[in-house]
């Protein structure tokens, strides 16, 4: 396969400015540069930009991604990290995830990348769109308190055996549809995260969420700021507004950013007891379907005929899954009437669609994967 690659930033808290604008088109002669997004494709050659510092100077949300190892994701974040230094500490990995203070203020840029080469990853990630919507929440997220992002890194970048886990994050049972992204975009294991999940508390509300919340924080607030505040809503800057105040609600409530549990298990742990995850997961999901077989071999059993109609139908459909669908529902037909009589009425009604459909070659190889005699 050639090399891909995919970059793409967006501004979210307001669009950029002249000056900013230039300087993102001086990074890019072929992009699709624009006061919101910075978007290009590349098959052969390499992005030279400057992510950092276009982060810092206008753009919000940035992904990196190749098809060689690369998958980076920053974030800025202009009044700071979600959480003390120290415990910040407990989940940064050097490279891997890191926060780029800036040089004056609060504010900086989070970097969240694994180390990776071509082969690390499973599978290939193409699903840009539902990523890059994404990004703008879980940027919200964090500024709000959620850390959830950084177990989650922890999960997917730490291949040190011993290393102890940092504090759980409450919610890992039921994660927000950003975050899901993040994990699928990440590949990290079902089981992993089940098991790393069973000592997550449910209690996922946000110290900065709710009506009490907001009305404490307003009710303290001079009449002239939440003026300014309004103007800058009616000019267009409602989005930043609303990032600035829930950072300040959060910094406000004196409160730890997010609920955890302290880390007490190793990753060489976390990986057995998700080892025993799936394999109980596995025992269940196979009673499951044989379950619903049994329900549709009795359902075929009543009306044989019906179940003929259908594969018929799928083959209709003209598409690879449906010729699969059709030959497994006519094994299945066998199965249900069993001995000579199941194997006659299924290879019959191969061999008329067969017959019927003469020129349509993988429908024969799927009836023959199936065991299925069409001759």
């Amino acid at each position: 396969m050639s090399e891909y690659q995919y970059i793409h930033f967006a501004a979210v808290d307001k669009p950029l400015n002249d000056k900013q604008l230039e300087y993102m088109q001086d990074q890019s002669t072929r992009a699709e540069v624009t006061r919101w997004s910075f978007q290009n494709e590349y098959h052969y050659g390499d992005f030279r930009g400057d992510a950092l510092e276009m982060m810092r100077r206008g753009y919000d949300v940035h992904l990196h991604y190749a098809n060689f190892g690369i998958r980076k994701l920053m974030f800025r974040l202009p009044f700071g990290l979600p959480m003390q230094q120290k415990q910040f500490n407990e989940y940064a990995m050097k490279y891997r995830i890191e926060w780029k203070k800036d040089k004056r203020g609060k504010g900086g840029v989070l970097s969240i990348q694994p180390d990776g080469d071509a082969g690390t990853y499973a599978e290939d990630y193409f699903e840009f769109d539902h990523l890059t919507e994404q990004l703008p929440r879980i940027r919200e997220a964090l500024m709000a308190g959620d850390i959830r992002a950084f177990y989650l890194g922890w999960l997917a970048f730490n291949w040190d055996e011993d290393d102890l886990e940092p504090p759980v994050p409450a919610g890992l049972k039921s994660l927000p549809a950003e975050l899901a992204e993040f994990a699928d975009f990440y590949q990290i294991d079902r089981d992993l995260l089940a098991a790393a999940s069973t000592q997550s508390s449910d209690a996922t509300n946000r110290p900065s969420d709710g009506e009490a919340s907001f009305d404490a924080w307003l009710t303290e607030q001079s009449r002239g700021d939440l003026q300014k505040l309004m103007r800058r809503v009616l000019e267009g800057d409602a989005v930043a507004v609303r990032a600035e105040s829930l950072a300040a609600i959060r910094n406000a409530s004196g409160m730890e950013t997010w609920p955890t549990t302290e880390g007490t298990r190793t990753l060489a742990e976390l990986r057995e007891q998700a080892s025993a995850e799936s394999d109980q997961r596995k025992k269940r999901e196979l009673a499951a379907e044989q379950r619903k077989l049994k329900k549709r071999l009795a359902k075929i059993r009543e009306d044989p005929s019906a179940a003929i109609s259908e594969a018929e139908k799928l083959i209709q459909k003209r598409s690879t899954t449906s010729y699969q669908q059709a030959a497994k529902l006519l094994s299945e037909l066998r199965v249900a009437i069993g001995g000579e009589k199941g194997e006659r009425l299924a290879n019959d009604a191969a061999e008329r669609i067969v017959k019927k459909h003469p020129t349509l070659h993988h429908v024969k190889r799927a009836f023959k994967d199936e065991g299925l005699n069409y001759k």
